[in-house]
């Protein structure tokens, strides 16, 4: 027996660890007990002990294993039994079996009694029930509303309806389930409503969203509404004061034709009716312009134009921000009164400005042009852009409608004229455009319908930098007529009480200096029917200025202040080569007087402050503002 025992201690000391087997029942048997018999070699004696173990865990049989043999008397030695140790459970192992070959068996605790108690519920059954709140095509949650609400196919399998819809389609035909790989079509999709289902509540989101964007559409409409009855109401007012003044100009017409028949005063003298408006020679009347103020706009150099509302006494200026919460180019208000001072910056548009025009009734209203693109109708009161228009070329001039209040004129830079009206936002209304030409309107200026002149037509005129044309206003739509002046153009502008309009230009190989020609518009009747006729111009005079002019600068035509025995016209203009502004009289084509300038002068603007007359220069950085004294 004792041999026996020492073969049995030597085989499994020298045996493969892995093939030990522990003698005994399985492990699958639960709550029973088992023997492991455990050989003690000595030198005295050999010993066969028997220790009953609790099988629990690993850790528990070790500890109990080690308990029992210390109650043995004598020394033991230990025997190396080697086993394969259970790996926790997880989603891959799951029916994995044990090494003795019995069943898989969850970690269990023993009770009091000796039985067993269940763990808690493991990792992977957390994941099996977060598994079924998302859909399997996004792994987003499901909802009960919307657009990833819950659906099924005719198979069972669950998915959000966007995503499953999408699959379906891009399958087409031959579209499967993503899970199970059966046939599926769109009308398999069908709406899921269980009872338990675990998905977010997005219906009060839903329907926030949707009242949402209801009210934003309600608000645009109103605010559309608000300014088409506000322009509406402006431009009744208006047209009862047009309708006064013209009253007062038939009045003063029929008493100034009375006298004249009776022998008693002069004829009423008329636009472009004989010699210019008086006999007064130059510098008759003693007045000089003086600078008044200058003021720094931009130390970078981004001004380009000006415009000037009476009503508001507000200077606008085309400005480029340099601000870091500034983009792009907008304008700079100045307040006329109380020393030209800055009052505010609108930004409006991502390029250069080019052209401004304050609207002829509603006061606060501006119409801007840029080579972005855009023409933008911006309110100079609450400093925001009221309405926006977009062209398909930079846009390089505009102009109002006088005898329209609701429309407007922007000139592009490919040569087309673009007539919009603010009753019809969007596109325009109408478009015109030269034959063979894509030379840039330089300048748009409207001429309004007045009965009492000798020319009493109204339109626009439209200069590019080849060609001036007038478009006549009539009841059917506007008739071009071409008029007879020589480019390259730089720049046009109207004298209102007069009606006389200045058309100037560069020097080019024909003329080698720059000109600055002051017209009379011209009516001929074709017929009996006084409403066709022909519209023309003559000059009145031509003045020769200097033979360098790199910029498109503007020049002006204004009016002599306090001049009672008709107007004395004047032109004023910058000159590149003298570096001064010349002021010329157009009855004598005389140098009336010369403002030194430095800086290359951009825009000339003659402006009214409470009855004080200035003229405003605007160059790249500084305006300055001359004053007539």
């Amino acid at each position: 027996m004792a041999s026996d025992i020492d073969e049995l201690a030597v085989s499994l000391v020298t045996a493969d660890p892995d093939e030990v087997q522990v003698a005994g029942p399985s492990l699958e048997q639960r709550n029973q007990r088992a023997s492991v018999i455990v050989v003690q070699p000595s030198s005295n004696e050999n010993r066969v002990g028997t220790v009953e173990l609790e099988i629990t865990n690993e850790a528990q049989t070790d500890q109990d294993s080690h308990d029992s043999l210390a109650e043995s008397s004598g020394p033991l030695s230990p025997i190396l039994i080697r086993g394969r140790r259970r790996r926790p459970r997880d989603e891959d192992n799951d029916d994995e079996e044990t090494e003795d070959g019995g069943p898989p068996s969850r970690k269990s605790k023993s009770d009091s009694a000796g039985g067993f108690i269940p763990e808690k519920e493991d990792k992977s059954a957390v994941d099996d029930e977060e598994d079924g709140q998302v859909c399997p095509v996004c792994f987003d949650v499901w909802s009960n509303s919307g657009s990833h609400r819950v659906v099924s196919l005719k198979c069972g399998h669950l998915f959000g309806q966007a995503c499953i819809e999408r699959w379906v389609h891009s399958g087409g035909k031959g579209a499967r389930c993503p899970q199970c790989n059966e046939s599926a079509q769109k009308k398999d999709i069908r709406p899921i409503y269980v009872r338990n289902l675990k998905a977010i509540d997005t219906t009060e989101r839903d329907r926030a969203l949707a009242a949402l964007e209801q009210e934003k559409e309600n608000r645009r409409r109103l605010e559309l509404e608000y300014h088409k009855l506000q322009i509406q109401t402006t431009a009744k007012e208006q047209d009862i004061l047009r309708l006064q003044q013209e009253l007062q100009q038939c009045r003063a017409a029929l008493s100034g034709a009375c006298l004249a028949a009776s022998g008693q005063g002069a004829e009423l003298p008329l636009a472009g009716a004989g010699p210019l408006f008086g006999s007064q020679p130059p510098g008759i009347l003693g007045r000089r312009l003086v600078l008044d103020s200058t003021l720094e706009l931009c130390k970078e150099g981004q001004c380009r134009v000006m415009s000037y509302s009476e009503h508001l006494t507000l200077l606008v200026v085309s400005y480029a921000g340099t601000n870091s919460h500034l983009t792009g180019t907008g304008i700079k208000k100045i307040n006329a009164l109380g020393g030209f001072r800055p009052v505010g910056y609108i930004a409006v548009h991502r390029k250069p400005i080019r052209d401004m025009a304050f609207h002829l009734e509603q006061n606060d209203l501006l119409l801007t042009v840029s080579l972005d693109k855009t023409a933008k109708l911006v309110n100079v009161h609450s400093d925001i852009s009221v309405t926006s228009y977009q062209c398909d070329a930079p846009l390089w001039s505009c102009a109002w409608n006088a005898d329209n209040k609701y429309q407007f004129f922007v000139g592009t830079g490919t040569g087309k004229v673009l007539l919009y009206d603010m009753r019809k936002p969007g596109d325009a209304v109408e478009c015109w455009s030269e034959p063979n030409s894509m030379s840039p309107v330089t300048g748009l200026a409207y001429l309004p319908f007045s009965p009492v002149t000798t020319f009493p037509r109204g339109g626009l005129f439209v200069q590019r930098l080849q060609s001036c044309v007038f478009h006549e206003s009539r009841t059917d739509g506007f008739v071009p007529h071409t008029l007879p002046l020589d480019g390259s153009f730089t720049s046009f502008c109207i004298e209102p009480e007069t009606r006389h309009f200045l058309a100037s230009s560069r020097p080019s190989n024909a003329h080698p200096q720059a000109r600055h020609t002051v017209c009379a518009p011209s009516w001929t009747p074709l017929g009996s029917d006084s409403s066709n006729g022909l519209c023309s111009s003559h000059a009145i005079t031509t003045i020769q200025a200097g033979t360098q002019q790199k910029l498109l600068s503007r020049s002006c035509l204004l009016t002599a202040p306090g001049s009672t025995e008709g107007k004395q016209l004047m032109v004023a203009a910058h000159q590149e080569a003298a570096q001064c502004i010349s002021l010329w009289d157009v009855n004598s084509s005389a140098v009336l007087q010369k403002l030194p300038c430095s800086d290359p002068v951009l825009d000339l603007l003659p402006i009214r402050v409470n009855g004080v007359h200035f003229v405003a220069a605007l160059s790249e950085k500084n305006a300055r503002f001359y004053k007539w004294t």
